[in-house]
């Protein structure tokens, strides 16, 4: 693909260029306005059938409602509550009371059209109808077992329940409205009061005329029964168990799915009255009919644009070019060494300029060329040098003060004591310079941990104080690579200025871990802490490389030649409060122990 590009001419090449930049951006603009547009024509559709869905379950929970306040005259009357408690050989009384609650039934129709039938059972199979039907033909059973079939979903208390079942007295399905009622004699319920309503009587409520685009409007039951439908083949029947928990596990209320081979999309609503689902529905296609022309519309705006965008792409690469092809023909000629000046073009542009650079260039190309191989020879031998003068100077550096103290020990032990004391003193200080004297930049913690344990000795004697000193070092970290004569330092330091005003009372705890792939050492003193601004300055002095002698010649020197060895990252961190004691910490990668050797000298 590159090679492809690069065989294109400057001309070719910008226009190949402004042709993806045009082709990017109005695709992006494209895409952005069809696809906001399209989520805006869903989400309209969505609220479309919330709104449908929300004001049909809003006028079924009131339709209920002022249904059930229709059965209250009922409810209190108190020839039903008698004739509940009527036995099933008393036909007079039974005829009287039957009459005088058909009276009342009748009143209650005529001034709720919508009620098809109202019905009261007693426990006893007795039963009274607002219509002189029978219960579902003449078997004398039958009664008995309506009655059953209804006190099975009707809560106790009083409450209503709201049932989709076949009619009383055909197998028509309806929506029956029931309740417990109970008679003068005991508290117990004896019988059930119901209506029955046309389920097509909500199609009055809701206004199904102005459904439009193939949108309609059914329910269900808590068990998955359709109660409504605007196919009448559907009521009563059950909606599949797959579907019916589509609608029962859905996080949103809406879904989208198949219905009868058709993609609908639904938003459906649980009635907490009838605990009804209430679901619009309408087809995917008729959601999408808009987008669909706007996805059309889109594609012309695109390809128009993309038309007139590349016209106006040529004439500009074309403008561009023509100027470059003359300093294209001045280069050729420098190829094949010919070091000619371009005539300058007229303008102030930036082509312009390249063309008088070019005419620098060739003046000062030859010389820059000769000069530039030795000057850089010479920069990275004066950095090589200057490296290793400024390492070695660092690790030359060493306490005259402790040499001379130390000396001057000796000497008071060899005129005091010819004792074992000089020969110990004499002995820990030659491991000492031997060690000091070896050849290499790093050694293991175990060199460096018996390099301090000779150095506590000469301490020791020189103070005529054992100093308690604690050495936490993991068994996989003796091994591990230390820049030398790295941890003596840090201790003197920690014993002339933390311990020194404790009279050398405290103690010290050096502690060495691997930790995340890195060497973690340090050197922890309970001494006399260092103050808020003394230790902000040491800290800045140490983060800025500076080596100073008023830090004592340890941390500084360390700090130094840790950064100088595995680079600037690393080096050591303080960590104190007065009379709380020190904490300085060293931080170097672990390296293999074959690879380090590289860096002795």
């Amino acid at each position: 693909m590159y090679r492809l590009i690069y065989r294109l001419n400057i001309q070719q090449r910008l226009l190949l260029y402004f042709s993806i930049v045009i082709l990017v951006a109005i695709t992006l603009i494209t895409w952005v306005i069809y696809n906001h547009t399209a989520n805006e024509i869903k989400e309209q559709s969505r609220v479309n059938l919330e709104y449908i869905v929300e004001n049909a379950s809003y006028q079924t929970d009131v339709f209920i409602q002022s249904m059930e306040l229709a059965t209250l005259p009922l409810l209190m009357n108190k020839e039903v509550k008698v004739f509940l408690d009527l036995s099933g050989d008393n036909r007079f009384d039974k005829y009287y009371y039957s009459k005088e609650i058909k009276k009342e039934m009748h009143q209650i129709m005529l001034k709720n059209q919508h009620i098809n039938l109202i019905y009261l059972l007693a426990e006893t199979g007795q039963y009274v109808l607002s219509s002189d039907n029978y219960i579902r033909g003449e078997d004398p059973l039958a009664s008995k077992k309506f009655y059953n079939e209804i006190i099975r979903n009707t809560p106790d208390k009083g409450k209503i329940s709201v049932l989709s079942i076949e009619s009383t007295y055909n197998n028509e399905n309806v929506i029956s409205i029931a309740r417990r009622v109970r008679g003068n004699l005991s508290f117990v319920p004896k019988g059930i009061l119901g209506i029955e309503i046309d389920a097509t009587s909500l199609e009055k409520l809701w206004n199904i005329a102005q459904f439009k685009n193939g949108t309609s409007l059914w329910i269900f039951d808590k068990d998955g029964r359709i109660v409504y439908h605007p196919d009448e083949d559907w009521l009563g029947k059950y909606i599949g168990e797959d579907f019916h928990s589509k609608f029962k596990d859905a996080t949103a209320n809406s879904i989208r799915d198949e219905w009868e081979g058709e993609e609908m999309g639904f938003y459906f609503n649980q009635s907490p009255e009838t605990e009804w689902t209430l679901v619009a529905m309408q087809p995917t296609e008729v959601i999408y009919e808009p987008i669909s022309g706007i996805r059309n519309t889109a594609i012309i705006s695109f390809m128009t644009s993309l038309f007139i965008a590349l016209l106006i792409s040529i004439v500009f690469a074309k403008n561009i070019v023509s100027p470059l092809r003359k300093v294209q023909q001045g280069m050729k000629k420098l190829e094949v060494g010919e070091w000619e000046k371009i005539k300058p073009l007229k303008g102030t542009d930036e082509i312009s300029s390249v063309v008088s650079s070019y005419n620098k260039m060739v003046n000062e190309l030859s010389n820059l060329i000769d000069n530039l191989y030795e000057s850089e020879l010479k920069n990275k031998a004066v950095l090589l040098e200057k490296k290793n003068v400024e390492l070695q100077a660092l690790q030359l550096q060493i306490n005259p003060h402790f040499l001379h103290n130390t000396l001057e020990t000796i000497s008071s032990y060899a005129v005091i004591n010819d004792a074992e004391e000089i020969s110990d003193m004499a002995s820990a200080l030659s491991k000492m310079f031997r060690y000091s004297l070896r050849n290499l930049e790093v050694v293991t913690v175990h060199s460096e941990i018996d390099h301090v344990k000779n150095f506590m000795i000469v301490m020791e004697h020189r103070f005529q104080k054992k100093l308690h000193v604690i050495y936490d070092i993991a068994p996989d970290a003796l091994d591990a690579e230390v820049v030398k004569l790295s941890l003596q330092p840090i201790v003197e330091n920690a014993i002339q200025h933390g311990l020194r005003k404790l009279r050398y009372e405290g103690s010290i705890t050096i502690r060495a871990v691997k930790r995340n792939g890195l060497l973690v050492i340090q050197v922890i003193d309970n001494g006399s802490g260092i103050s808020a601004e003394r230790l902000i300055e040491i800290q800045a002095m140490l983060d800025k490389n500076e080596v100073r002698g008023n830090m004592g010649i340890g941390l500084s020197n360390v700090s130094r030649r840790i950064q100088l060895i595995f680079g600037e990252e690393y080096g050591l961190k303080l960590t104190s409060q007065p009379g709380g004691g020190t904490i300085v910490e060293m931080e170097i990668p672990i390296i293999e122990y074959d690879s380090l050797r590289a860096i002795s000298v």
